[in-house]
Parts: C-alpha cells; sequence; structure tokens
C-alpha cells in the first residue's frame, strides 16, 4: 500500500509515546484509530494494530508511517521504547511478536503495553493545541520502574476512577494491541476506553470517563513522597539521559542500575516478611505486605505440588511498585553501593529465597545478568564455599571478591612462606594438627584463593590448579570436620583473606599457571641428570634410590608448588595402568628428614638450587614452548 502524507497532523509531545500520538491525531482527523493506523501504513494482517509496535516498529512500517505522519525516522522511533533499550537492559533482550502476546514483556519487567498516567499531564500545559487533544502519554509510564510523576509531585494512577478498568488492558482474552477498542471514533485522547456493561440489556459502550479530570492517585504520607520521589528522580534521570546525548556509554553502576534493582525486588518479595527492615517506614511495608497476600500475586491454582506458582511480573498497583523499588534500593545500599556490604545484605535474603521457593527460581535469579555484587550473593556458599552442583551457568564464574590477583598466580598448596605468615594463630588454636593435616590445610586454603580471584565452584578451582576433584573432596571434608568441631573456619577465612590480601598488595606475584603449563611434560634432560650426580658417591639400584623420575617430581614440586603425588610423571603412570609404588617411594624417602644427609642431602641441595633456576627461567619466558613441552637443559652446570 502506497500511503500520503496526512491532511492535518501533529507534532510529537515531549516523552510521547506511539499510541499517544495516534490517539491525538485520530481525535484531530475525527477518525477511528484503526483508520488512522491503515492510512499510517500501520495496519498488520487481519486489520490489527499489534502492541509490539510499542517496543519497535518493523522497518517495512517505519518509513511508510513516518512519511504519512510528517515526521522524520528518527522522531518516529523516538515514539517506541526502543530509545530506552540503551538504558533499560530489560527491554534489549524483550521478544514479541505476532505470534507471541504481551505477558513475556511483563514479566521481564521490560514494559506493559497498558500504561499508568498522572492526570495533570494528561490536561496538558495550557496551550491551545494541548488545551484541545490533551497532554502527552509519555512513553516511559509503559515501564514498570516509572511510577510517579516528579514534576506534579504525585504518584501515578493504574486504574479509571469511574470503571477500575486499566488503560489499553482487554478485560477478555482477546491479544493485547496497541489501542483499546481502535475502531471507536469520537473520544478525546484522555478518555478511558475500556468496555462497560450496558443497563438493561443495552450494549456495551466504552466508558469514557475523562483520565485528565477525575484524579485519583493514592496519597501517602509526606514524608515517603519524598522518598519516593527521590527514587523515581534518579531512575528518571537514567531513563532520560540517552535523549539528551549522543554518547550511550555506561559506567558499569549505571548498566547494572536496573537489573540490580530488578533482582532485589524480587528477592524482597520473595523473602517477604525477611526483607521488611528495608522499607523506610510502616506504611510502605504495608503496601509490599498487601502487594504479597493480594489476589494479584495468586491468580493461577497452585501447581500439582501444592507450591504457589510465582509472580514475576511488576506490581501493577503503582504505589504498591514503588514501596517495593524503593525496597530494593534500600537493600543495594542507594547510590553508595558498597560492593562488601551489598553483598552481606542481598545473601541472607537470597538464602531465603532458595529455601522457601522452588529450585527453579534460584536458578533464574542467577541466569540475570546482574552486577559481579548482586551475583556473588545468589551464588548458594556452603561453608565458605560457592556450592558444586546444581544449575551451571557462565555467571557462576564469578569471583568471591574482587581480586587484583587471578588464579593462575595461586599454587597448587598453600607455600609454606605463606602458612607461617598468615596462619599461626590458627595453628596455635588447632589441636591435634598433624603434617598430613595441615597438608590438607594447604591444599583447601589454595582452592578458596583460587574462588576468590578465578570463580567457580571448588571443583571448577580443583580442576584449574589441577588438582583430582576425590583428593580436593577430601580435603575438603577433612577441613570442615576439624575447623568446625574446635570452631576455627571463622580462623581459617580470616587467614586465607589475609593471604588474599597480600597477593593484592604484592606487584610481583609468580605465575603458577604458567609455570604449571611450561612443566606438563617436562623432564629432567639426561645431560642434566648426569651433571647433578657428578661427584657424588654412587646410589644403589634398589626400589627407593633416586632416579631421574625422581628427580623430576622433586623440581616439578619445587617450581610450581604443586603436590609430587599429582606431579606430570606419576599421573602418567597412572594413566598407563603403570605401578607408582617404586616412584612414590623413591620421593618419599629422600624428603624424609632422616635420609638427608651425606650424597642424599648433596643431591637435594643440588636439585632444589636447580629447581630455584628452573622457575626463574619459567617466569622470564627463557623458554620454548614446544607443543606443551619446556625444552631448556644446561642448568645442573651452574647450581655446583
Amino acid at each position: 500500500m502506497t500511503v500520503r502524507p496526512l491532511a492535518r497532523s501533529l507534532s510529537p509531545l515531549p516523552e510521547e509515546s506511539l499510541p499517544g500520538l495516534l490517539l491525538r491525531l485520530a481525535y484531530r482527523m475525527e477518525c477511528s484509530p484503526a483508520r488512522l493506523a491503515y492510512l499510517c501504513g500501520l495496519v498488520h494482517r487481519q486489520n490489527r494494530l499489534p502492541g509490539e509496535y510499542l517496543i519497535s516498529l518493523p522497518a517495512e512500517r517505519i518509513g511508510p508511517f513516518a512519511a504519512a505522519a510528517r515526521l522524520s525516522v528518527e522522531e518516529a522511533n523516538a515514539l517506541t521504547l526502543s530509545s530506552f533499550a540503551a538504558v533499560y537492559p530489560p527491554l534489549a533482550s524483550v521478544r514479541i511478536d505476532g505470534n507471541r502476546n504481551t505477558s513475556a514483556a511483563r514479566k521481564s519487567w521490560a514494559a506493559s503495553i497498558s500504561s499508568r498516567y498522572c492526570a495533570a499531564c494528561l490536561s496538558g500545559n495550557g496551550s491551545p493545541t494541548q488545551t484541545l487533544y490533551g497532554g502527552s502519554w509519555k512513553l516511559r509510564w509503559h515501564l514498570p520502574v516509572s511510577y510517579a510523576c516528579v514534576t506534579h509531585r504525585t504518584l501515578l494512577s493504574h486504574t479509571c476512577p469511574r470503571c477500575a478498568g486499566m488503560p489499553n488492558r482487554p478485560t477478555t482474552t482477546e491479544r493485547q494491541g496497541l489501542i483499546m477498542h481502535r475502531t471507536t471514533s469520537g473520544l478525546h485522547p484522555a478518555q478511558c476506553r475500556s468496555l462497560v456493561s450496558g443497563v438493561h440489556g443495552t450494549p456495551a459502550a466504552c466508558c469514557a470517563a475523562r483520565l485528565d479530570h477525575e484524579c485519583q492517585a493514592t496519597h501517602v504520607p509526606e514524608a515517603d513522597l519524598s522518598t519516593l520521589l527521590a527514587l523515581q528522580h534518579r531512575i528518571d534521570q537514567r531513563l532520560m539521559c540517552v535523549q539528551s546525548t549522543t554518547d550511550v556509554s555506561q559506567s558499569a553502576s549505571d548498566r547494572y542500575f536496573f537489573p540490580d534493582l530488578i533482582v532485589a525486588a524480587h528477592l524482597i518479595r520473595l523473602s517477604w516478611p525477611d526483607g521488611a527492615r528495608y522499607a523506610s517506614s510502616t506504611s510502605l511495608a504495608d503496601l509490599i505486605d498487601r502487594h504479597v497476600s493480594s489476589s494479584a500475586t495468586r491468580r493461577h491454582p497452585p501447581e500439582p505440588d501444592g507450591c504457589m506458582p510465582i509472580a514475576w511480573d511488576a506490581p501493577e498497583d503503582p504505589t504498591e511498585c514503588a514501596a517495593l523499588l524503593v525496597a530494593a534500593d534500600t537493600l543495594l545500599g542507594h547510590e553508595e553501593r558498597d560492593d562488601s556490604g551489598m553483598t552481606d545484605r542481598v545473601r541472607p535474603l537470597a538464602a531465603s529465597t532458595f529455601s522457601r521457593n522452588p529450585a527453579n527460581i534460584g536458578a533464574s535469579l542467577r541466569r540475570m545478568d546482574v552486577s559481579p555484587a548482586v551475583a556473588r550473593a545468589l551464588l548458594r556458599n556452603a561453608q565458605g564455599f560457592y556450592r558444586a552442583g546444581g544449575h551451571r551457568h557462565a555467571r557462576q564464574r564469578l569471583p568471591s571478591r574482587p581480586s587484583r590477583f587471578r588464579i593462575e598466580h595461586v599454587p597448587a598448596l598453600l607455600p609454606q612462606e605463606w602458612l607461617s605468615a598468615h596462619f599461626d594463630d590458627l595453628l596455635s588454636r588447632w589441636e591435634h594438627h598433624t603434617d598430613g593435616k595441615v597438608r590438607h590445610l594447604r591444599r583447601v586454603s589454595a582452592l578458596k584463593l583460587g574462588e576468590m580471584s578465578g570463580g567457580g565452584t571448588w571443583p571448577d578451582c580443583a580442576k584449574t590448579l589441577r588438582i583430582p576433584w576425590n583428593t580436593a573432596q577430601q580435603s575438603l571434608k577433612v577441613m570442615r570436620q576439624e575447623l568446625n568441631s574446635q570452631d576455627l573456619w571463622p580462623d581459617f577465612e580470616r587467614a586465607v583473606e589475609s593471604v588474599a590480601s597480600q597477593l593484592d598488595r604484592d606487584t610481583d606475584r609468580v605465575y603458577y599457571g604458567r609455570r604449571r603449563e611450561l612443566l606438563s611434560s617436562w623432564q629432567v634432560p639426561a645431560r642434566d641428570w648426569d651433571e647433578l650426580l657428578r661427584d657424588l658417591a654412587q646410589f644403589g639400584q634398589g626400589d627407593t634410590s633416586p632416579s631421574r623420575d625422581t628427580a623430576t617430581v622433586l623440581i616439578w614440586t619445587h617450581v610450581t608448588q604443586g603436590d609430587h603425588l599429582h606431579s606430570p610423571v606419576l599421573s602418567a603412570l597412572r594413566e598407563s595402568g603403570c605401578s607408582t609404588q617404586r616412584l612414590v617411594a623413591s620421593v618419599s624417602q629422600l624428603r624424609t628428614p632422616a635420609s638427608r644427609k651425606g650424597s642424599k642431602r648433596e643431591l637435594l641441595r643440588r636439585l632444589s638450587a636447580y629447581a630455584s633456576l628452573l622457575a626463574t627461567a619459567c617466569d622470564r619466558s627463557i623458554a620454548s614452548l614446544q607443543t606443551g613441552s619446556l625444552e631448556i637443559g644446561g642448568l645442573a652446570a651452574h647450581v655446583r
């Protein structure tokens, strides 16, 4: 269809929505919105005016519409919510098309085709045009986070004061369109278009009440109103910045402002009344309580297991929505959002939410793209570690604290120097600890440091640190039993945090991940092994006599600060089905303090010196990495 410019047109008002402009144009041209949509090339198949046009106009429609309404393409786009997509992330992910209704948009807090409104705004500013055709139906009123008019210091309304119908929300199962009863003409843009049943068998007709005259905004105490308006002002600033500047780049705090606020609102109501302390007054808490217990959130029958379905939609009542969002903002820390403090506040409500609701609720919340601090708080925690198993997705690879060091800077076993510097208090209080138990402590400390810097559950960290899963699990089991029985787990967490803080301050960190990579298939070169043995009394050929493999294991252990039992040489023997008994015995015998004398003592000294040189070579990259192996030799000549 070829469209022509309309005989009469109107310039869009500031912040005006597409349905608002169509209503004003139809009233001016004395035709129905359906007829006007046809003239503008907006009619869909089956003569529908789809609700998804509020989100964005299809490419094939926007040109004809702009030409007919005498608008530029930019002005036409500005009438749709697509203009907010850059600053309001829920809009960027919503998908509405001709085969879907608009419930998905409401559940994701993206938009509502039904609009809230401010009666004073609809009455206009007194200009001749607005006196005749009314003020602007503002685009942002379709967003769930718009609940008040800061200009007129009033909460928005969401129903007609006469019939209690919601603007543009059909009461039947009819698919929601852009404008309710689009074939009805003669109604002022601010008149209610909801159908009202006729009297004594007369046909139903539109309510036709003037929404700009009969104001029914809910009144709240002045102190509460000031609190609600302060948050609405901050919300409006973020929503409107995209229209005042061409630069849509956002800081991290701006990017996550709305996703964090929405997730916090879910936590408040899903854990209610645990979050009542975040409501700034009793009256606001009562509003949230009314919303949580209202029939609107229980409009579906229970599931077969007896659980009530979860209502993800934003509260339809602007006052209830305002109270919920203010409590959510308080939970997050208002404008000063300290990450550690936010996590401490959010985590208890998250735990309460997960315990009261089906498991998929936690998974749904954790799938949302929120800030790192909120994401950390949503990850389930079991005795200091992210829980293994459960729903797995990319967000779970989140560090448990902001860290300057990375998991590549963490060895598989906490070095003895770190243990002495940070764990003396814990060790002095730990009764009956043995070398074996301290080894478990060093391994679990490394896992915790890995979680702090690299994220993920402990099996994820164990894999990165190249610790076998069953070994990591056993170490965690032993340490939890030992430390919890003596109430030492808080001491453990403080000690590990002390290590992490030291690593944050260090400027010359060891890249243990690189060392593990370089030495993954490395072996002491034969000529270096001969050099290491020169001038030493010949060792016997028994099962525990030092060998080239023994030297490789000991050097690898020194360089990577790993467990010798998990060295590549021993791992390769296990994978090939060969016995590791002789090699393990050889390493253990050489490491035994009673054996450190004579030639064995000198060999250990040379191996230690060799390992130090090799570590320096790895750190300085004086090595060529070829197919995963380190080709380097000639170091033994420098250790004697």
